[in-house]
């Protein structure tokens, strides 16, 4: 996206050699809460809680740990 401004979710996803799909749920773990990522680098997440219950939460940080079940830090 940086190297190409005008590059879509298809053309990225055309590149990488996967589905578009895929490439919009990569894109928004980077909307994720700071957080929220530190503590799934540290496996501090609750169990069972993988990156799929990371992918397509809202934008507003806060929504973030409620749709997770997670107290607001």
């Amino acid at each position: 996206m940086i190297a190409d401004p005008k590059a879509t979710t298809e053309s990225i996803a055309k590149t990488e050699s996967c589905s578009p799909r895929k490439i919009n749920k990569t894109i928004s773990l980077a909307f994720l809460a700071p957080d929220l990522v530190k503590a799934a680098i540290e496996g501090r997440l609750p169990r069972g809680m993988g990156v799929a219950r990371l992918f397509d939460l809202p934008a507003e940080w806060s929504r973030q740990r409620q749709v997770l079940g997670l107290a607001d830090q």
